[in-house]
């Protein structure tokens, strides 16, 4: 009986450990692309314009990718990311959606949201600091209140280690809180520095950038549309859930 149970529990441990997860997926529809730094990039181009996307993968609810431009024109482009849209596509091959496009978000939205997130942990972290600041006045209370009414110093030495307990955890507790901190000013950093700009770009001259898209996971296809002066470049991406194991 116990080795029965021993394997049941065995079962158990080894099911956990390959549970599926649900995970959305984004693959281009289109002639296979180039890979540069991970990323699989799909060329467009005419005569006096070169440009590439490449899908970077979901931050938050937004699609995020790298857009290239490359400008082969005698003159300059003008190039706005508010202009950047995608329409949703009933199949690959549709040649439009029946509803409205969604906009591409603007680029100083996506850096307030770094703002806003910063001032949520920094609140977190006040009230954590306030939350250990009161633990440890109840337990000097304690400490000393035990110290007055005993003569016992086991009993006193565990109200002690009681305290310094519960205030490790709000110490742990900030010191993780502080790592968040740090790591979400530093992606925001790299964010405000590679993000896609309103641009004027000189002729010869390269510009790219990250755009977000709002995401829909209830969608099966977009098509990403990024106009460019008097062109319009449009590419067709397959969202798909697919289940993987860890």
């Amino acid at each position: 009986m116990k080795k029965a149970y021993s394997l049941l529990v065995i079962l158990l441990v080894m099911a956990s450990c390959v549970a599926p997860r649900e995970v959305t997926q984004l693959t281009p529809e289109a002639p296979d692309g180039h890979y540069e730094m991970g990323r699989e990039y799909i060329s467009l181009s005419n005569d006096s314009i070169d440009v590439e996307l490449g899908y970077d993968g979901i931050h938050g609810e937004n699609l995020v990718f790298d857009f290239v431009v490359v400008n082969k024109s005698p003159g300059e482009l003008f190039i706005n990311p508010s202009d950047f849209y995608y329409v949703f596509l009933d199949s690959s091959t549709a040649d439009s959606s029946k509803l409205p496009p969604r906009m591409a978000l603007h680029p100083e939205r996506v850096l307030y949201h770094y703002d806003e997130t910063l001032e949520a942990k920094s609140g977190e972290k006040n009230v954590n600091s306030f939350l250990g600041i009161l633990e440890a006045g109840f337990g000097l209370v304690a400490n000393t209140t035990a110290f007055l009414a005993t003569d016992n110093p086991g009993y006193i030495v565990d109200a002690v280690f009681s305290t310094l307990g519960s205030a490790g955890y709000y110490v742990t507790q900030d010191k993780m809180i502080s790592e968040d901190i740090s790591i979400i000013k530093e992606e925001k950093d790299i964010v405000k520095e590679e993000i896609f700009r309103l641009s004027h770009l000189p002729a010869g001259k390269v510009v790219s950038g990250y755009v977000y898209f709002p995401q829909n996971p209830d969608s099966g296809y977009y098509m990403f549309c990024f106009p460019v002066e008097d062109q319009l470049f449009q590419f067709v991406y397959h969202q798909r859930k697919i289940y993987q194991y860890f």
